[in-house]
């Protein structure tokens, strides 16, 4: 059986390895035949999140040897996207990009590929501190889980990143499964009129925080961005700065708690999660882009 098992994974997987769907009452332990049949299933589960990582590899190919251009040279990468990659976005090409190097990285330590959401959680801090380091330690962490019978969620994998992060190791693994904390709820003011928007797929008003700008404006707010406010588009704070205006505040605050409840976790770590995308190179990239459209 173990020879059959290696002699599936050297070579290329293709959809005829995968048995074919059939009810069959069978009990007990499973036979050689059976296990093989399981093998196969498992390497279609991991071929479809390493054809993922090869995907942004080849993005990634693709938009630095410049291959996008196309044949009279002119064609830009949201032409070239739109043209072969079904209309992806170059955000979303640049996310892909972004995260294929630790995914395979994953894959080559842990020896099967990680959900996306996992890859997410660490591909920050894998910048920084390297591919091979992170990927080290997130197999531990898969390791230990199995050994403890414990699944190990994004939320899981997100305590990890914070411990790296901040430069210090786990001392004891079973530390990442404790359930991540969420600060109390702070008691919100009323939104201003017409800053109100339907929740989603129950019809109630979701309102936002307003946020003052200028002195005023506590750490941490979207107060302003550092861009000039020359071109006249957006308010301009007590310095001459452009800020957000308070129905923007509004607004983005809204979303942010609503995304936040979403996934779990505090508006104040999805708002820490939104400002690091936007002061990432891709979206400085991304706005370069379509300001010149």
């Amino acid at each position: 059986m173990t020879a059959v098992g290696k002699r599936d994974r050297a070579r290329a997987f293709v959809p005829e390895l995968i048995p074919e769907p059939q009810d069959l009452e069978r009990t007990g332990p499973l036979d050689a035949k059976e296990q093989q049949q399981l093998d196969r299933i498992h390497a279609a589960r991991d071929h479809h999140q390493a054809a993922k990582w090869m995907r942004g590899k080849a993005l990634d190919a693709a938009f630095r040897r410049r291959l996008f251009r196309g044949e009279d040279g002119q064609r830009t990468r949201q032409q070239y996207l739109d043209a072969e990659w079904d209309g992806m976005s170059e955000s979303a090409a640049y996310l892909e990009i972004k995260e294929w190097r630790l995914a395979a990285q994953i894959a080559a330590t842990f020896e099967r590929p990680a959900p996306d959401s996992h890859v997410r959680a660490l591909v920050d801090v894998a910048e920084q501190q390297g591919h091979e380091a992170v990927a080290h330690w997130y197999a531990e962490l898969r390791r230990h889980g199995q050994q403890l019978g414990q699944r190990v969620t994004a939320d899981v994998v997100a305590n990890l990143a914070d411990f790296l992060r901040s430069g210090t190791e786990p001392e004891r693994l079973e530390a990442l499964f404790v359930p991540r904390q969420l600060p109390p709820a702070k008691p919100r003011k009323s939104a201003p009129a017409g800053t109100e928007r339907a929740g989603r797929g129950k019809g109630e008003a979701v309102t936002g925080t307003v946020v003052a700008h200028g002195q005023d404006a506590p750490a941490g707010s979207f107060q302003n961005f550092g861009m000039s406010g020359a071109n006249g588009s957006g308010p301009a704070d007590q310095t001459g700065r452009w800020a957000l205006s308070d129905e923007h505040v509004a607004r983005l605050s809204a979303w942010i708690a609503d995304g936040a409840s979403t996934a779990q976790i505090s508006p104040d770590r999805a708002a820490d999660l939104l400002l690091e995308a936007l002061t990432d190179d891709v979206f400085q990239h991304w706005i370069a882009v379509r300001a010149w459209r």
